[in-house]
């Protein structure tokens, strides 16, 4: 089964820093590390009423297997634990998204 990671972005390009804050993240990244390639969308519920779990709900539908981000309300643990989507808690305000997808396709 192929990966597909949802990555949190402060900003539109792969240039951006993680955002840390999950639900009310700016943008979301799609990487595909086989394919080696990504897409960046905006995260259209960071306005919405329980935005990590809208957010969870709609990266399931899309095939993702993991996500990194920087923190996660127990709501949106519980739900990822439930749906079995591996979270990967990153602390590291200043990384570029380029350096996470090279951290991903150096395994």
């Amino acid at each position: 089964m192929n990966k597909l990671f949802a990555i949190t972005s402060s900003g539109k390009t792969e240039k951006s820093f993680l955002d840390l804050r999950f639900g009310k993240c700016a943008h979301i990244v799609f990487f595909d590390p086989v394919k080696n390639v990504f897409s960046i969308e905006e995260n259209k519920f960071i306005e919405k009423e329980h935005s990590g779990i809208r957010l969870v709900e709609y990266l399931q539908k899309e095939g993702v297997t993991s996500i990194i981000t920087g923190e996660v309300g127990p709501m949106v643990s519980k739900k990822l634990e439930k749906e079995k989507i591996q979270l990967v808690l990153l602390h590291e305000e200043r990384i570029k998204i380029e350096e996470i997808m090279d951290r991903i396709t150096e395994r």
